[in-house]
């Protein structure tokens, strides 16, 4: 039997909004110096799994947490691809947690209970493209490893896809998937770097 192809989904370190406890979604703020910080974390963290590609959101806090993990670990091709962006979250969008309650009280309420899945003006379903890019790479050759550093509302669109139960998915946490030779995908495991403070809230903020 031959060893499966891995994929390590990892959410971004932590950006300029997430510090600031603002919504992002699609829009583009870069990282923060504990990002920076926490990618380097990271990057120590996988230097063991012999990482063979690294693919990134278009979106610059998921390319810039890619390209500090790439230089740590002497990788040098970076593959782009808009699919594992993060979900637009429409009118939201730059604001802060305090913010959006007081516009649309108990707005977040529902999105936290999952009873509300389209935040006013924003992104719809995820699922269909982010499983769509998933499943390209399930084609990666038996044992190769890919990281895919993406966002927290792509893994978790992702984890539920696959039933398992949602977990807030902090900086620069992922999630481990092996895909068997026919291109099955399985969940494996969790990623959780120690030696980094989430500065996130119990809020997640996207």
């Amino acid at each position: 039997m031959s060893v499966p192809a891995r994929i390590l989904l990892v959410r971004h370190g932590q950006s300029v909004w997430n510090a600031q406890r603002r919504w992002q979604g699609a829009a583009d703020p870069p990282l923060s110096a504990l990002g920076r910080t926490q990618a380097e974390a990271l990057a120590g963290a996988i230097r063991g799994e012999s990482v063979d590609a690294v693919v990134s959101s278009d979106l610059i806090r998921a390319r810039e947490t890619a390209e500090i993990v790439m230089g740590e670990l002497g990788l040098t091709e970076l593959h782009i691809e808009p699919r594992f962006r993060e979900r637009d979250v429409g009118e939201v969008s730059g604001l802060t947690v305090e913010e959006i309650d007081e516009r649309w009280p108990g707005l977040l309420d529902q999105w936290r209970a999952g009873t509300l899945l389209q935040m006013p003006g924003g992104e719809a379903d995820i699922t269909p493209r982010v499983t769509s890019a998933l499943t390209e790479l399930a084609a990666s050759p038996p044992g190769r490893v890919v990281l895919v550093v993406t966002h927290g509302g792509v893994i978790g669109a992702i984890d539920r896809h696959f039933g398992i139960t949602y977990e807030r998915i902090g900086n620069v946490t992922g999630r481990w998937y092996d895909a068997d030779d026919t291109g099955t995908l399985r969940p494996r495991g969790r990623l959780v770097v120690d030696e980094v403070a989430d500065a996130t809230t119990t809020t997640v903020v996207l």
